[in-house]
């Protein structure tokens, strides 16, 4: 609540507020990387936050399994 509360309180007074939460249980396993890096981009997120993140994706593998095939893609 003390979250929600600053970030109306910060809207309703014009202000821009940002939150970074990350899930370090594997939240973004199944996401689509360069999906969520184009949206970010397009709505203008702030360029500091825009390369935290292209830095946390940075060098991941994502893995495609599926019956007999399995396809694995390092993410640079």
């Amino acid at each position: 609540m003390e979250i929600k509360n600053y970030v109306m309180e910060g809207l309703a007074g014009g202000e821009v507020t940002a939150l970074i939460n990350l899930d370090v249980n594997g939240a973004f396993d199944a996401a689509f990387w360069p999906s969520i890096l184009n949206g970010l981009r397009d709505c203008g997120c702030p360029k500091n936050f825009y390369i935290l993140t292209i830095s946390y994706f940075n060098k991941r593998i994502a893995i495609l399994s599926c019956k007999c095939i399995q396809i694995e893609e390092v993410i640079t």
